[in-house]
């Protein structure tokens, strides 16, 4: 499981994707199968205003994370 937040995010704060993060962590049997991971930007926010560049970044790293989960070795 991969969640994703920014510090600068004003419509839901960093801290409820935090205290998600480390409860399933505490919880959850078999992390080395099947991680928890959270992905936090800095200087950011909830998509509005970021720059392309970042948000081209994130999407790679929710791909990515999404096809080593899946098994996919190649997209094409």
């Amino acid at each position: 499981m991969l969640f994703t937040t920014a510090e600068g995010d004003t419509r839901v704060d960093p801290c409820h994707a935090r205290k998600m993060t480390a409860r399933l962590v505490e919880v959850a049997p078999h992390q080395s199968e099947r991680p928890i991971l959270l992905s936090q930007a800095g200087r950011a926010g909830h998509g509005v205003g970021k720059p392309a560049a970042m948000r081209v970044r994130e999407g790679a790293d929710v791909l990515s994370f999404f096809c080593w989960q899946l098994g996919v070795e190649h997209l094409v």
